[in-house]
């Protein structure tokens, strides 16, 4: 089954306000908006407050923070700051009646796709994405362009002649990651060492750093080239980055707020379960590790 991108932001959300006292406010828009529009109506104001408020907060393709300056509980208006669309970093967009709003977010979702993005980079070389590069041996040429995203050579094999369809691992070969730029475009070339038939096909495994999730309908598997079952990793990951949040309103000891919010959440609460994410990361991590190592053995080469 496929896990998007929108799965992994859910899941990380919902992990980390299993660790607060909030109770999220939500409200709705009673009428569509547009990109440069700076006031709206929504169904319930008293859910709606001075300060960020992000539109689309639960099943959008996106979603844009707000800066309210006013609301108005009688009319169900809510009124922006003078440049309050598409706040903190976020695009203004065009949003539709019925959209969701979520007052005050602790974890905006385009907080939770950057630190997922950022548990993404982390992993790597730990774990990669894997691609493949084929080419025809040409004589007397021994070294070959690779693509610009290889990194490093995994596994090398060519086609023997006749029916056998055999293809034995190549002993000779060294990958170069600063080519000639001039005879190689993309910075990368394999230098193929060992004797081939001309014409006789040879594949080279490479491994890459793994891709970046964008939209929220982005394929884990298929845009970040991990494998599917490293999802938990990536969502441990991303929470590990985000529980740091949760000790900002304890540190701003000038609102009522933060005294309430010190008596429920304490420290040790938040040590506690970002050692417990901790230990889940580094375990899945070991885990998912030997998987790649197993599927894609290195041999022994040489590179001279």
């Amino acid at each position: 089954m496929a896990v998007l991108l929108s799965d992994l932001v859910a899941r990380v959300k919902q992990n980390l306000y299993g660790y607060t006292s909030k109770q999220q406010q939500y409200a709705f828009l009673t009428q569509s908006i547009g990109t440069t529009d700076t006031s709206f109506t929504v169904n319930d104001a008293t859910q709606i407050s001075r300060g960020a408020v992000e539109i689309g907060a639960q099943g959008t393709a996106a979603s844009e923070l707000v800066l309210v300056k006013t609301v108005n509980r009688s009319t169900g208006t809510v009124t922006l700051e003078p440049g309050g669309r598409g706040f903190a970093g976020t695009t203004a967009l065009a949003w539709s009646s019925n959209t969701l709003l979520e007052n005050n977010p602790i974890f905006p979702q385009v907080r939770l796709k950057e630190a997922i993005n950022d548990a993404i980079r982390s992993v790597y070389p730990d774990l990669f994405a894997v691609g493949t590069s084929k080419f025809a041996k040409i004589s007397v040429q021994y070294n070959y362009a690779m693509p610009a995203s290889s990194e490093e050579a995994l596994q090398v094999k060519y086609q023997i002649i006749g029916p056998s369809k055999i293809y034995p691992w190549c002993r000779r070969w060294r990958f170069d990651n600063n080519a000639d730029t001039t005879d190689f475009p993309t910075g990368k070339s394999i230098e193929i060492l060992e004797e081939i038939t001309p014409g006789r096909e040879i594949q080279v495994t490479y491994m890459q750093e793994p891709g970046e999730l964008v939209n929220l309908s982005d394929d884990f598997a298929t845009v970040t080239g991990l494998p599917g079952t490293a999802q938990d990793v990536i969502v441990y990951g991303a929470i590990m980055k985000m529980i740091p949040a949760l000790t900002g309103p304890r540190m701003i000891l000038d609102t009522v707020e933060a005294s309430e919010r010190a008596a429920s959440v304490q420290n040790q609460q938040i040590i506690a379960a970002a050692q417990f994410y901790q230990n889940l990361y580094a375990q899945r991590m070991a885990q998912e590790q030997r998987k790649l190592s197993d599927r894609y053995p290195r041999p022994i080469h040489f590179d001279s």
